[in-house]
């Protein structure tokens, strides 16, 4: 299972591009789950409907007016595409190379889209998290019982858990 929670800090403070580059290790995440559950078929599912839609994430936010984004579409469509094809497979090993053929594809795209991220970033192209933003304080202390308590400033938009 994969730690959402891991992502959620990065994502509240990301440029857009770095949000793009979070989406491509999401969909990782997924592929690689989906791996390691082939014998396992509703897992095996459910992995490979989430890496689908974390690319119908990234096709979503193409803008079209700029010419590259229809590359980019083509190749969302074919891992897509490809990923279609082994949902329901019963051929482990097959879907095993597929698999292994969309994450490579996924990882050669995601290191371009992080070299164009820190450019970005490096340039002040693109800017992190909106200034109105809340910033996240979160806490976690320990009760006499032992029992931890999580604690997020509800002054700045946060709650307590």
């Amino acid at each position: 299972m994969i730690d959402k929670s891991a992502y959620v800090m990065r994502i509240s403070q990301a440029s857009p591009a770095g949000l793009v580059v979070i989406n491509f290790e999401i969909i990782l995440d997924y592929l690689n789950e989906a791996s390691a559950n082939v014998s396992d078929k509703e897992a095996f599912r459910a992995a490979i409907q989430k890496a689908k839609d974390g690319l119908e994430q990234l096709i979503q936010s193409l803008d079209f007016d700029v010419p590259l984004s229809h590359d980019f579409y083509e190749i969302y469509k074919y891992a897509q595409k490809l990923l279609c094809d082994v949902h329901f497979s019963s051929d482990g090993e097959a879907a095993c190379s597929v698999l292994k053929e969309v994450a490579e594809l996924m990882e050669i795209l995601l290191e371009g889209w992080k070299v164009a991220a820190e450019k970005a970033d490096a340039e002040g192209i693109s800017e992190g998290a909106p200034e109105n933003a809340p910033k996240v304080y979160a806490g976690l202390t320990y009760g006499k019982d032992g029992s931890a308590n999580e604690y997020i400033d509800e002054n700045n938009g946060g709650f307590m858990a």
